[in-house]
Formats: structure tokens, sequence, C-alpha cells
């Protein structure tokens, strides 16, 4: 099952990570399921198991990852993802940057993200991918099934926090990353639009970072932004942000995204090719 990382990957993700031991597999699982060919992981000092599981992963071939702690007066997400690029920009067309808790889901189950970014226009340089914010489901404490299944409701589709975006950028086209983890800038001649060929427009009034309008088709990110109220507290309001030294993930950041307006559930054939490839990768691991 070991992956040659020297053949050249259409699709990869880039992230950071900081004490995600729960939801590390799941996470890689979904994601080889959809054709993402490589993960690029900076460990951000995590202390929860984190940092070996990622380590047998990179050793059995799955994931590419390295340390990354804070550098001095600097939130870690963006020299991160700087990193990323600096050390496998070369290595694949395409890295989406994505968080732990973000899920990037097809509209119709049998699309693949890397075949419509195949076929995109040359001259479109990123594409932006809008979020569905999932509440707790009225769950109070952490359960070991995938969290894809624990947590199968949404706010509404124009809930405010989802016009925020994710990106994932074609790595020819890309310059640097902006001041925003969410956008990143391009170089001469690209373009930013959404997968359905649309183009980026920010938002009016709260800018960089979440566009216009939002588009779900053909793909949508499920941020699972709180799960249960033991987890947001224990380890999401914990570890802080990696954006900036300041903690806003407090009770009120819980009661506004902890919305349950739409019973939107996974579908229980991508919850049974996850599992299939989560047992592939315990194999590989020896867990």
């Amino acid at each position: 099952m070991r992956i040659n990382f020297w053949r050249k990957a259409k699709l990869a993700i880039g992230a950071i990570f900081k004490n995600e031991e729960p939801y590390i597999l799941e996470w890689i699982a979904y994601h080889r399921t959809l054709g993402v060919e490589e993960f690029y992981i900076a460990d951000n000092n995590s202390d929860d198991g984190t940092t070996n599981l990622l380590a047998a992963l990179h050793s059995a071939g799955i994931i590419r990852y390295f340390p990354f702690p804070h550098l001095p007066n600097q939130p870690p997400q963006l020299p991160a993802y700087q990193e990323i690029m600096r050390r496998f920009g070369k290595r694949t067309d395409w890295i989406a940057f994505i968080d732990a808790d973000e899920f990037l889901l097809a509209n119709d189950c049998n699309e693949r993200m890397s075949d419509l970014l195949r076929n995109l226009n040359p001259s479109i340089g990123a594409v932006a991918v809008n979020w569905a914010i999932y509440g707790s489901s009225s769950h109070e404490i952490f359960s070991d099934e995938l969290v894809m299944e624990r947590f199968s409701k949404r706010a509404r589709d124009n809930f405010g926090a989802n016009f925020h975006y994710k990106s994932i950028v074609r790595t020819s086209a890309y310059r640097s990353t902006s001041n925003n983890p969410h956008h990143f800038l391009l170089s001469r001649g690209h373009t930013y639009t959404h997968l359905d060929g649309s183009k980026l427009v920010e938002h009016p009034k709260r800018g960089l970072g979440l566009s216009d309008q939002i588009h779900w088709k053909p793909f949508r990110i499920n941020h699972y932004v709180v799960k249960s109220k033991q987890e947001f507290e224990q380890r999401k309001s914990a570890r802080g942000r990696a954006t900036t030294f300041e903690n806003k993930r407090n009770c009120r950041f819980f009661e506004n995204h902890d919305r349950n307006d739409v019973f939107d559930p996974i579908s229980s054939d991508i919850v049974s090719d996850t599992n299939r490839e989560i047992s592939k990768i315990k194999q590989a691991i020896n867990i």
C-alpha cells in the first residue's frame, strides 16, 4: 500500500494540525476516496498523540508531515502554508488548503475533484469552495463514530458563515499567501473562480475570504466546526487558533456556530467507502 511520492499527483491537501489525533484517519481516508493523492501536514506542537500518528502515516508513505512549531511573533498558519508550498509545490498540480474539521463534499457522489480540476481552463489559478456549517446535532460528549456520521445537521443555506470559502490553488499559479488563510495571491494572468466556473467576487461588506454568493455545486466544504460541546471545550477552544494569538473560540463562538437547522446527513455509501479506506490505512501502519 506504500505510495510512490515521486509520481506527480493531480491533487493534494495541505494543512496545519494541532491535537487532531481522533479525527486524522477519517479525514485522510475520506479524502482519498475523492481522489486526493497526497497530504502535506505541518504539525504545530501537538501533544495528544497526533505527532506519533502522523509519523506512522509518513513512514507508510500515506502522507508527508513535518514539525512546524510557532515562529517568533507569528501565528503559524500562513507560514505553514508557505512552507508547504515551498517543499511540495512542484510535486502536484493543485493543493487544497483546508483544516482537519473540513471535508470536501461532492454534490454528485460520482464526481471526483481531480477530474474537475484537470478540465479547468489553464488561466484559472485557484478555486474557492464555500463552507456548509454543521452544528453539534445536540451531542454533548465525544464518541468514536465517524465525525461525518455523528453530525448530520447543518445551518440553513444562507447562514452568514457559509459565505466563507477555502482555496484550492494551482501550484504553477501560486505567488504567495495573502493576509488571510482563505485566500491566496496568484501570478499575473491567472484568475480566481468557483468550481462551476463563475468568477469569485468578494463579499461587498465582509471582504476577503468570503464570497458574495454561496456556491455549493459541484463541491462544498462540510465544516464540522464545533462538534460536540465536550470536544469544543476540551479541544477546539483549549488549543486556540492558528491565525492569531488571541483565542476567540469561547461559549459565544459555540452558540453562534452550533446551527442545526437542516437535517443533511452524509450518504451511507460515503460512510462505507471511508470505513473501508480506514481499514486499509490501519493495516498499512499496523494498528
